[in-house]
């Protein structure tokens, strides 16, 4: 998942409408004062794929004094973009789409309902929040989640990050076979 640009309002520190392109960037150090929304941006990308970030409630995500909170986040992988869109409100929204080149038009990935979605994008990215959170992202102040979890819970995030599913579904074909 290579990130292309991500839009939030209200949401945390970014109260209007903020954009931050990230095309053209291959390495990137996001430096800055305490509360200055580094972390909020890294939240909201979390947020918006995975309806999780580091606090407990999405209420804890929402501009103080605001009532709703929305993430569009676009990001590559594949030969594809993907574009998620989530808002909090009243009641939750959340788009998922897709287009094989910049210039083409999007098609709707979105499910029936919110949980549809969400499992329609782990299922692009093959990879969920917990596995992601353990791998290629580190939470602040939780740089050893993924040793101090059981054996059994590691064994599965590696599981997950090697897609080891794949090599199960292989063996079970080829025991058919016989």
């Amino acid at each position: 998942m290579i990130p292309v640009s991500i839009t939030l309002q209200n949401f945390m520190s970014y109260r209007a409408a903020t954009t931050v392109n990230f095309q053209g960037i291959r390495l990137a150090c996001l430096s800055g004062d305490n509360g200055a929304g580094k972390s909020a941006l890294l939240d909201a990308m979390t947020w918006a794929v995975w309806g999780k970030a580091r606090v407990s409630q999405d209420r804890q995500l929402i501009a103080l004094g605001a009532d709703q909170m929305e993430v569009t986040f676009v990001f590559r992988l594949g030969g594809h973009e993907y574009r998620v869109f989530r808002r909090r409100s009243t009641r939750a929204t959340l788009e998922f789409e897709t287009r094989a080149s910049p210039d083409a038009e999007w098609t709707t990935l979105t499910g029936d309902n919110v949980r549809h979605t969400e499992r329609r994008i782990v299922g692009v990215l093959k990879m969920d929040y917990d596995t992601f959170v353990n791998s290629a992202f580190l939470l602040q102040g939780k740089a050893d989640a993924f040793t101090a979890k059981t054996p059994g819970a590691r064994k599965r995030v590696l599981a997950d990050i090697l897609n080891l599913d794949d090599y199960d579904q292989l063996a079970q074909m080829a025991r058919e076979q016989e």
